[in-house]
């Protein structure tokens, strides 16, 4: 079938050119320890790549970034990642360098946020810079949107999995506009043909209740006075509905849930002023809303919320920020930079029929970095920051005394950041790391119930972590590579422990659980000409709770590996296959459950017809089972189609 699929677009006429990234990268929207150094590609994923991929979410994007394992958590049906051991709500998401996780839990749904309004997206592993004020015990991951160069851009794309992106942006003199319009509309996925189709919630292999909707607008309009100034507005909605399929494992019970809303909306402003020869100013200032509906039902008929399971939770929260950094170029070879930041989080939530609980709190953080540029081919950072978080107030609901207040509470460290970056020659990069980071206990750490299925700890810790990171990257003609060692060692690490309630065993509480440790190493390499590229990467941690060695760590295999090859051999056809494989993971602290080690192959054929990309592809190629999370297997082999057009 392929070979005749070849032959058909082969036959074709056109006039080919290569494949180029159209996109342009927002530059206010970046964050980076050494502003004036290149940044190690393997912490990258750029818009060429998810365009030539089939890329439609940015969890699927983050699943090509070396020590970085994307994990589909089946009870909430969506999407985050283990970044070197660390889970991604404990890593700040953003977008253009402005906060998006939630304020309640600190997780946003990587599925729900399309690939397709992104320029690049940015991985700092280890330590992000103390003037972006994140709560995190180290890495950070930044989405940066695109900003348009010629007075009119466009790129249109669509496929037969019902993903579709527009992309509309111009610069007019000193303005610019930007507008990303993304939409899909995911029905029932198939399980693998293997798959047992006993269970009262398949429809032969077709997976129940796993659909989904999502409709993403970005929108942003720049102004640039001058060669140094800058001030951009912008926006960000995001709306889905999204159903979550019924468990099928061995190991708990069948939830029959759907999200009929999930709705982020953030409003932004962006600027950069040159006060004086040698002192910028730059700023953000946001207001970011979450608003979300979880109804779940007594049985998979999802009509009647009568019984135990029977319930609606509504979420509405809000998040005001501002950041402000100062620039001041002390002299041609270094830069000291002081920074602030502030964000008020507000978490209400109710079940319908009963009162609305508010908690909120303020995490704030002054900071201090210098870099120093010692010679052409070294620099070094260095920065200090306070770190805080005040809560203002707490309550609580409980069907016995109604709505009480709970003392609040608040804390405070001191974090701080050295690198050391050395070029010796254009073909070899080093960079050294170390950092002291912090993160507070969230709110649903510290007083969620989750759904029954835990209980609350009022007085959890905060997490403080010493992380060392030692990265290189080299290449020669078309070759190239990288390798990378990080050892982080973790204070009052907060785990989920299991065996707390006699009642139930697979009840769990969040507590701080003494001291841990994380070393690990990736490594990878390239090669590129005219007719071929490829890449393979591998991953490798152990981590190790220092105080009870059986403590099993949740959703974090020891092994990953990555290969992605395109060949361009005949009629400017491009023939792409991707292969991403992991290692066991385990799903419970006691190591009683797990998901196995997987690997999984997805394909393509394309061809480029004047300013048209025509694909036909396939995921899962071999149709193998497989879960991220257990009793929550993926889709089996799917095929697609799909077309995209650039102007």
């Amino acid at each position: 079938m392929m070979l005749l699929l070849s032959a058909v677009v082969a036959a074709l006429p056109l006039t080919f050119n290569p494949p180029t990234d159209t996109t342009h990268v927002f530059h206010l929207g970046e964050v980076m320890v050494f502003d004036r150094q290149k940044t190690f590609k393997d912490n990258q994923v750029n818009a060429d790549f998810m365009k030539s991929s089939d890329i439609q979410r940015v969890s699927e994007a983050l699943n090509w970034v070396p020590g970085l394992i994307v994990q589909e958590t089946g009870g909430r049906s969506e999407a985050g990642f283990m970044l070197r051991g660390i889970s991604s709500a404990d890593v700040p998401i953003y977008i253009d360098g402005v906060p998006m996780t939630a304020p309640y839990d600190g997780t946003v749904d990587l599925y729900r946020l399309p690939a397709g309004m992104l320029s690049r997206i940015d991985v700092s592993k280890s330590a992000s810079s103390l003037l972006l004020g994140g709560n995190t015990l180290g890495p950070s991951v930044n989405l940066v949107t695109r900003q348009p160069q010629k007075p009119f851009e466009m790129h249109f794309d669509i496929n037969t999995l019902w993903h579709s992106n527009l992309n509309l942006g111009g610069r007019w003199g000193h303005w610019f506009g930007q507008v990303d319009v993304s939409y899909a509309n995911i029905a029932n996925f198939r399980l693998p043909h293997s798959y047992p189709t006993d269970s009262p919630y398949l429809d032969g292999h077709k997976r129940l209740n796993s659909r989904s909707r999502d409709f993403d607008i970005s929108a942003k309009v720049g102004y640039s006075p001058n060669a140094t100034d800058e001030y951009v507005i912008g926006y960000t909605h995001v709306n889905a509905k999204k159903h979550v399929p019924p468990y099928l494992g061995n190991n708990g019970r069948a939830q029959f849930r759907i999200y009929p809303e999930w709705k982020k909306d953030e409003i932004y402003f962006h600027s950069t002023t040159k006060l004086a020869p040698a002192l910028t100013l730059k700023s953000r200032l946001w207001y970011d809303t979450f608003d979300n509906t979880l109804d779940s039902y007594d049985d998979f008929t999802y009509s009647t919320q009568k019984g135990k399971q029977g319930w609606t939770s509504i979420y509405s929260d809000y998040a005001l920020g501002a950041n402000a950094n100062l620039v001041w170029a002390t002299s041609d070879r270094n830069d000291l930079k002081v920074g602030a930041n502030y964000k008020y989080d507000v978490h209400r939530s109710h079940n319908v029929g009963e009162p609305v609980a508010h908690i909120s709190e303020g995490i704030y953080s002054f900071a201090v970095e210098d870099e120093a540029r010692l010679s052409p081919q070294l620099s070094a950072t260095a920065s200090v920051g306070w770190f805080a978080r005040q809560g203002y107030k707490i309550e609580e609901y409980n069907a016995k005394r109604g709505l009480a207040e709970m003392p609040n509470s608040h804390d405070g460290n001191v974090n701080a950041l050295a690198a050391i970056d050395y070029h010796p020659s254009a073909l070899h990069h080093f960079r050294f790391t170390v950092s002291r980071s912090s993160l507070f206990a969230r709110m649903k750490d510290r007083y969620s119930y989750k759904l029954g299925k835990a209980i609350p700890n009022p007085n959890l810790g905060t997490e403080k972590s010493v992380n060392i990171d030692a990265a290189y990257e080299g290449h020669w003609q078309n070759l190239r590579w990288h390798a990378g060692a990080f050892y982080n060692f973790i204070n009052d690490i907060i785990q989920e422990v299991t065996g707390v309630d006699d009642s139930d065993p697979k009840i769990y509480q969040l507590q701080n659980r003494g001291k841990a440790q994380y070393r690990g190493f990736e490594l990878g390499a390239g090669y590129d000409i005219s007719w071929l590229t490829a890449n393979a990467n591998y991953s490798f941690i152990d981590q190790k709770n220092m105080d009870n060695h059986d403590l099993k760590f949740l959703y974090s295999p020891r092994n990953k590996f990555t290969a992605f090859l395109e060949l361009r051999p005949v009629w400017q056809l491009r023939l792409q296959g991707r292969f991403q494989a992991q290692s066991k993971a385990y799903s419970s602290s006691d190591g009683s459950t797990s998901t196995g080690g997987f690997a999984t192959i997805d394909a393509s054929i394309a061809r480029k017809l004047w300013k048209t990309d025509i694909k036909v592809g396939v995921l899962n190629l071999a149709d193998k089972i497989y879960e991220y999370s257990e009793g929550y297997p993926m889709r089996g082999r799917t095929w697609y189609a799909s077309v995209s057009f650039d102007l």
